[in-house]
């Protein structure tokens, strides 16, 4: 029984690898990128030279991460900044970040941040400046540890409820695989956007 268990939660670490690598190798995400890397390097060759770092950085860190369970939220955090980098070169929007309160000694799944934050570029647009905003808090209050990711931006015309589809089935899925129920997972529209917590119970 043990060992059919411990067979078990290798299928379900490999199955999380496995969707980790899919969710970065979209043939749309891939398709679009390269399109707009083909214009930035044909417009102005340097900031295509960046785009091009930008997107090689973020792969490099998936490539880092993947097999792992838990790693070092600052590692999660500049994953979330290279996402932003490619994105912004390939939508042409001011995206910001901002974090306050991390722990750099707290540990995370990989790519929930970075899975919530692509849900906010997809169903928010940016300000009539041209901008949006993410930010990122941590608290730890002793009963839970809690992280609230927040998207600044306007709500798209919603066409059916929102639920975050297979981006937030892998982020649960994540969390308990390293938590166990000890977790919980909220995330709903905000009069600036979209709010996501999780908490994390000791």
């Amino acid at each position: 029984v043990i060992e059919e268990e411990y067979h078990r939660s290798l299928l379900h670490s490999s199955k999380l690898q496995l969707a980790l690598i899919k969710k970065n190798i979209q043939p749309h995400f891939i398709k679009n990128t390269l399109t707009s890397l083909i214009d930035w390097v044909e417009e102005s060759p340097k900031e295509g030279t960046a785009f091009i770092q930008a997107l090689a950085d973020e792969f490099d860190i998936i490539n880092d991460i993947s097999e792992q369970i838990l790693i070092p939220v600052r590692q999660e955090i500049e994953l979330c900044k290279k996402h932003l980098s490619v994105m912004q070169f390939r939508k042409e929007i001011n995206y910001q970040w901002e974090e306050s309160g991390i722990d750099e000694k707290e540990f995370v799944p990989p790519a929930i941040f970075h899975t919530i934050l692509e849900n906010g570029i997809t169903h928010s647009s940016p300000f009539d400046d041209g901008s949006m905003r993410f930010k990122l808090s941590f608290a730890d209050d002793g009963a839970y540890k809690q992280y609230h990711f927040e998207t600044f931006g306007n709500n798209r015309i919603k066409l059916k409820e929102r639920e975050g589809g297979n981006g937030f089935v892998y982020v649960k899925a994540r969390l308990t695989e390293s938590y166990g129920q000890n977790w919980e997972f909220v995330s709903h529209e905000s009069e600036k956007g979209w709010l996501t917590t999780i908490k994390i119970y000791k």
